[in-house]
């Protein structure tokens, strides 16, 4: 919010502009519900801290395994 407050001049503007756009493209990704990429969703958000697995109990062994070797992936 500071960034928009300090924006005087157009082209600082347009650097809002360019700050936002690429937030609203990290926003996106982080939370596409598209099913094909739930898995890769869920992962994320465990890595980051938003989600516990535990919480996924609800879903197929299958897709907590895919989940998981997602999760060794990036550990490693």
């Amino acid at each position: 919010m500071q960034k928009t407050n300090a924006a005087t001049t157009p082209s600082e503007i347009w650097e809002v502009e360019d700050y936002l756009k690429e937030q609203r493209r990290d926003l996106d990704r982080t939370f596409d519900y598209r099913y094909s990429q739930l898995t890769v969703v869920f992962a994320t958000l465990i890595r980051q801290g938003y989600l516990d697995e535990d919480l996924l109990s609800g879903l197929s062994e299958e897709k907590r395994e895919e989940i998981r070797r997602m999760l060794a992936w990036h550990k490693g």
